[in-house]
């Protein structure tokens, strides 16, 4: 089961209580949804098809107020495989509807574009696009690529759908394409925006639970690898530290290396593995991190000056011979 299809069943139940919003919902749809067929004889014929039956409800739901009732097919052709249309045929009473919701002109043409009437309030605004997201509709799951779009047949009504959204404070783009138009976004607050506008909510809490479970696993992710990358610089330091004290003992003048510091230098000889804040707490008396560590500084430095001085030494043996 798709999270779009999760957000079109949300979005189905819905059937506006102003019969004004209900004309515009169902406007959407049949701008979105609907195929307009004319026989020989004038006679229309509108489908509304969808793989939803929620889709197909809706459709009928929304009509009832409006005092009509069309006919409900199903059709399993591939590739779309099973799919639930609504029709409305010839009759005056459904000609009437199709000119109340847009569709049809005053003197029954085929509306190629909304008429401002239909959309004049931001509430029928928003009707007309949860239609139309019920139609053509799509929106990528949580944690996926954020990719929203409604696909309309042509690149005029995918522009006019863009209008309504930038209306709704909802920033869309088009692209047209080979066979279709789509009115998109690829932003996530954008998306989960749309979902709060059209009114599914329950969409958009799955949506902002799994942005804060990224979020809160991305931190722990940086904390995990912060603490892996001061483990590594702890243990490098440790066994610097161990190299040095092995050093200063093999080389001459180690009795003469004051004893506070010689203390330190056993210490970390003793236990080789322990963090700074560990060592400093297994001296006697115990010292605090800043003193451990400035001990340890100074027989760096002091192994510095006997490499140094070995060096030197070195140099004039082979002098010598």
């Amino acid at each position: 089961m798709s999270f779009t299809q999760d957000v079109k069943r949300e979005l189905a139940a819905i059937v506006p209580a102003a019969s004004h919003c209900g004309r515009a919902q169902l406007s959407g749809l049949l701008f979105a949804a609907g195929t307009f067929e004319i026989a020989s004889g004038g006679q229309y014929t509108v489908r509304v098809s969808s793989a939803l039956p929620a889709v197909a409800r809706s459709v009928l739901m929304l009509l009832r107020p409006m005092g009509t009732h069309a006919e409900l097919r199903t059709a399993d052709t591939p590739p779309a495989g099973l799919r639930y249309e609504v029709v409305l045929g010839d009759d005056p009473r459904h000609l009437q509807v199709l000119n109340e919701a847009g569709v049809l002109s005053d003197s029954f043409q085929v509306q190629l574009g909304v008429p401002a009437r239909i959309v004049a309030r931001r509430c029928c605004r928003v009707a007309f696009v949860r239609g139309a997201f019920l139609g053509c509709g799509s929106i990528s799951p949580p944690g996926s690529a954020v990719h929203a779009e409604f696909t309309f047949e042509s690149a005029e009504l995918a522009e006019e759908c863009r209008r309504l959204l930038a209306r709704l404070a909802l920033d869309f783009r088009v692209a047209a394409r080979a066979r279709n138009a789509a009115c998109y976004t690829k932003r996530g607050e954008t998306a989960a925006d749309l979902l709060a506008v059209l009114g599914a909510h329950t969409a958009r809490l799955s949506w902002e639970e799994h942005l804060v479970f990224g979020e809160v696993r991305g931190r722990a992710n940086r904390l995990a690898n912060c603490d892996q990358a001061n483990a590594g610089r702890a243990a490098r330091a440790a066994l610097r530290q161990t190299e040095t004290v092995r050093l200063l003992m093999a080389a001459e003048g180690w009795a003469a290396v004051p004893a506070a510091l010689r203390s330190a230098a056993l210490l970390r000889l003793k236990h080789p593995y322990l963090s700074l804040p560990e060592l400093a707490a297994k001296a006697r008396p115990p010292l605090t991190k800043s003193a451990l560590n400035h001990r340890l500084r100074r027989l760096e430095a002091l192994a510095g000056e006997a490499r140094a001085s070995g060096c030197a030494a070195e140099r004039r043996r082979r002098l010598a011979i």
